[in-house]
């Protein structure tokens, strides 16, 4: 009973993990940020999610993403800034100086 639930699991380890794609996580705050970059920056599919990423994270400022700096090779990084959209007064929106979050 014992190896069968090991072999069991083995199974569905094995499943899961070959299911799994990349994760790409961004560093920053709310004025910009990396994102680790791939050695080929030609995939279609990493270009969207680097835009989506840093997308995502300065969504969380209430802000737009800006890519400013992209880099090719492994080790190198994706930068961008978060910045307000065009128009947005965060004074007149009642938004803090120092924590733009509501």
């Amino acid at each position: 009973m014992r190896i069968r639930s090991i072999v069991l699991s083995a199974v569905a380890l094995g499943c899961i993990s070959s299911s799994a794609q990349a994760a790409y996580i961004a560093f920053g705050n709310q004025e910009g940020g990396l994102i680790p970059s791939i050695p080929d920056l030609r995939d279609r599919e990493f270009q969207r999610d680097a835009v989506q990423i840093a997308a995502e994270h300065c969504a969380f400022y209430n802000r737009v993403a800006y890519i400013t700096g992209v880099v090719p090779g492994y080790g190198n990084y994706i930068s961008f800034i978060c910045r307000y959209p065009p128009g947005y007064d965060p004074v007149k929106a009642g938004a803090s100086f120092w924590w733009s979050r509501h």
